[in-house]
């Protein structure tokens, strides 16, 4: 996952909680409340989760979130 930390890149890897795969994309999103979640998607296996504070959290509390003002 690409982070955009002023001007410049972090790499970092993915791994994949289900299968283990390293090829795991990770897209940063900042909802309401300057609230911060990461969405994750493996390559492999297709298994997708959210976290954010790095916990894992459902996609009903990211809808939830995201519905804020």
């Amino acid at each position: 996952m690409r982070t955009p930390r002023s001007r410049r890149w972090v790499e970092s890897t993915v791994v994949c909680a289900q299968c283990g795969a390293a090829d795991a994309i990770g897209i940063r999103v900042q909802l309401s409340e300057g609230v911060e979640v990461d969405f994750h998607s493996c390559h492999r296996c297709e298994h997708r989760w959210w976290d954010a504070n790095g916990e894992v959290i459902d996609l009903t509390t990211v809808l939830d979130l995201a519905r804020r003002r």
